[in-house]
Parts: structure tokens; sequence; C-alpha cells
């Protein structure tokens, strides 16, 4: 059944009329756009209603039958939390339905689908030449999306967040950021004067004072540190918080140990750590100054992922490349992203994950390596979690020659597990033979490690179960009967 669509002109309200526990307030925010479904209808407008893992009990200002399913946007008001229904006119077709029909069929793993494009590409320049050697550039810019197994963490999650699926969003943020942010240096400027401020009131209280020259070479090397945060890594808002409190504190120690002297360093270098605290707040609790310069920040960094993009750079080449078997190479990898793109779309509809994926080297070829991540519930004490709070992520590669490998890990506190399984009797005794040293990589920060073989079928290794068992595809049909 189509999401459900409401008549313009009617209260679009749907208002649920119990108390909301811990957990379903952390799905609840206000201003969160969330997906329902009416499970049950009752008397005159009452109804039961799925939100997620959820059963709400509700009451309802439109006409809803059970199976009806909709998008809301929650908003509180005075009479408690309510759900203000979107939609279209009634039997508008899902956009999600219309948008899936232009790329079904090209949802090709994006190994295959980069593969052929570097040799699409390289037959071109043998073919035509390559006079300004933008097609090189492309080739050697599409070998930067591939992982090579063994480099970092922080490498992954870099190729992950260039990967192209997320790029749309990528997009609204930075935008969003540019709109009401204002610049590093006037933020910078405001940040400075809050910290010398502080600095200077510490020392005084301590019986210390800065000389002119003092107060100028303490600005100055203030302002350098704060320059070069803008090459500030990775993460969450919560990381780069970290991360930007931590960098100011290591470089201000360093620079203050080397430039003051005597006792009044002592005090500067015990002072340092307190002011930072004041000014930019603690843990998790940013205050309004930091609040800016943390936007400015991922601004910047989400500006220079942008430019590293696989969709923005298949994109950039759609637009220079003239008609051809280079350029049509091109809009296929384009649509196979974009139907990625639109699957996980349809699985965030009933909360069943997110599907990412990497090119990885398999001899002379590329394959592709399935990442499926799948979010424990907000809270795990409720009913529907079954007092589940792992976090659970599934990898899936098929290698030319060792065939198809599945490794189910999950995390919880003190906990990491992983169940690899493959179909081949030779690569299962060979992982066997290193299951002590995986878990002894595995077992930092105090976890406990376990992990085991299992030996399978193909299709129990393979990836194929997992990027088509959707519900939401279950309930839509792409193919149009219309005709």
């Amino acid at each position: 059944m189509e999401p459900f669509a409401i008549q313009s002109g009617v209260n679009q309200t749907v208002r649920p009329v119990l108390a909301l526990d811990s957990s379903l307030t952390a799905v609840l925010k206000e201003g969160r756009t969330v997906a329902g479904e009416v499970l049950q209808t009752m008397d005159g407008h009452s109804l039961l209603i799925g939100v997620g893992r959820h059963r709400v009990p509700a009451q309802s200002h439109v006409e809803m039958q059970a199976g009806d399913r909709f998008l809301a946007r929650v908003e509180e008001t005075p009479e408690g939390t309510v759900l203000r229904v979107l939609g279209g006119r009634p039997g508008a077709e899902s956009p999600l339905v219309v948008a899936l029909r232009s790329v079904v069929g090209k949802d090709m793993p994006v190994g295959q689908l980069l593969e052929e494009l570097s040799g699409a590409l390289q037959k071109a320049i043998h073919a035509l030449g390559d006079d300004d050697g933008a097609l090189l550039k492309l080739i050697r810019s599409i070998g930067e999306h591939v992982y090579i197994p063994g480099t970092s963490g922080e490498e992954l999650q870099r190729l992950l967040a260039r990967s192209g699926l997320d790029y749309e969003a990528l997009l609204l943020a930075v935008a969003d950021a540019q709109r009401s942010s204002s610049s590093l240096e006037a933020v910078g400027t405001e940040l400075l004067e809050k910290l010398l401020a502080n600095l200077k009131g510490q020392l005084g209280q301590a019986g210390f004072g800065l000389s002119g020259a003092q107060e100028k070479e303490l600005t100055q090397l203030l302002r350098q540190i704060l320059g070069q945060l803008a090459n500030t890594g990775m993460g969450s808002r919560g990381e780069l918080h970290q991360e930007v409190t931590r960098e100011l504190l290591q470089q201000g120690l360093r620079a203050l140990s080397a430039k003051f002297e005597g006792e009044g360093r002592d005090a500067l270098l015990a002072a340092l750590p307190k002011a930072l605290v004041a000014i930019l707040g603690g843990a998790g609790q940013p205050t309004p100054i930091a609040e800016k310069l943390l936007l400015i920040l991922a601004a910047q960094r989400d500006t220079a992922l942008l430019a590293q993009n696989l969709k923005a750079e298949l994109l950039g080449a759609l637009d220079r490349l003239p008609e051809g078997a280079e350029r049509t190479a091109v809009s296929k990898a384009l649509a196979g992203l974009e139907s990625e793109q639109l699957l996980n779309l349809a699985r965030r509809e009933f909360h069943e994950g997110w599907h990412l994926s990497l090119p990885v080297p398999d001899g002379e070829r590329w394959a592709t390596a399935h990442l499926f991540y799948f979010d424990p519930d907000p809270d795990p004490s409720s009913p529907q979690s079954g007092g589940d709070d792992m976090q659970r992520l599934t990898l899936a590669v098929d290698f030319s020659r060792i065939g198809p490998l599945r490794a189910e890990i999950g995390v919880r506190e003190g906990l990491v597990a992983v169940r690899m399984t493959v179909s081949s009797p030779v690569v299962a005794e060979h992982l066997r033979a290193q299951l002590g040293e995986l878990e002894e990589g595995l077992s930092f920060g105090g976890r406990v490690a376990r992990a085991t073989v299992v030996l399978g079928t193909r299709e129990e290794a393979g990836v194929d179960p997992l990027s088509q068992d959707i519900r939401w595809l279950r309930e839509h049909h792409l193919m149009d009967l219309s005709g």
C-alpha cells in the first residue's frame, strides 16, 4: 500500500495518547521526520500505530485505515507531542517508487561499476589520446576510492565519507552551515578575546600579571593555534569538539612552555586547561562560542570532502565528457550509485539499517565489500528491543579465487563477537588457524573478543540475501502495470 496521503484542508495530525517512555522519546524528538504505519483502527479516530519498533496508541484527525503508512514531522504543542502527517494528493504515487523505477536493474556492485568505468576510460585513451590528461586524472581519482587492506580505520572512515552515498546530505549541510555561520576569523577573534580574559583573570588571582609584550606574544601564539584548526579531522560533532579542545590544549601547552619562563609560565600552564573548559565547555556540552566554531570547522571539512566525493567526481566527468563510450560508462556508474542511495531510503522506511559498499582489490580486478549496519534500539530495556543493545555490522565480499566471505560482527560494552561464514573448506581451515590472532587484535579497550568460522553454502556466505531483503520493496511494486 502506498504511504498515506492526506486531504488538504484537514487537521493533519496524529497524537499519541499515552505518556512517552524514554525509548519512544528518543525516537520522537521534535523536528524529526518519522515513518509510521496504522496497525489497528478502533472506535472513532482511535488508532494503534507503529513507529519503528514501537506500538503507540494514538488519536487521529484524519480518516485512516489499517495498513496505511505515512511520513510525519514530530512537533511539540501545549497538548503534548503530535505527528504532523506529510503527504500529497490522495492516490499520488510514491516519489520513491518513481525514482527507483528510473534506476531499477542498475544496482551493480560498486567495484564492478568502477572497474568497468576505468576500463572504458583506458580504452578511450588508447583510441583517441588524452591531450589534456583529464581522462588519466579521472582514472587515478577512481583508484583513490579503493580500500587497501591494512590501512588505518581513519582512512576507512574517509573512504566511506567520500563514497557518494550521502552526497546530497553533505551538500545541504555545507549550504546550511555557510548560511548560518560567521567567518573563522571573526569567531576566532571572539574566542581569543574570551580566552585571553580568562587567562589574565586566573593569573591575577595567582598574583601574576602580563606585560604588554607578553600579552602580545600570547595573543600571537593563540591566534596561530586557532588558525591551524582548519585542518581538524573527521568525526561527529562531539568528536570534533573533543579534538578541537585537545588540539588547543596540547599545542597551547607546547607553545607556552617554549615562549615563557619561570613561575609565570607555570601559572599559565596551569590556567590554560581551566580556561579552555570555561570557554569551550566540557565533553558533550559545547558553549555557544564553541558551537559557532564547530559549525564553521565542520563546513570547511565537508566542503573539502565534497571535492573528493565520488558522486561529485562522476557528475563533473559527466558534464565534461562528450558523447561516447566513456561518458556512457560514467552515466552507468552514476545510476548504480543512485540506485543504492534510493535502496537505502527504502531500508530507512522500516528501520532496516544502512548498506555501504567499497571497492577492494581482488587480484587484477576489483571486488566489492558490502557493509550492512543495524542500529540497536535506543532503549535496550524496552519490550521491543528484547534487551539487545548490541550494535551489528555485516561485511560480505565475494572474491574470485577464495569465494564469498561473510562476517557478522556484534559489539556491546565489554564484548565484540565475530562469526565468519565461508563456502570453501580450505579457506575455513586457514581462517580457523588465525582465530587466536584475530581475537587478540579485537581485545582492545578491555573488551572480550570471540570469533568463530562456519562452513556454509555460497548462498549462506553471500551478500544477495542481505541486499535484496527489503520490506518496503516487498510492499511496493516497481513494475508499472498501468499500461
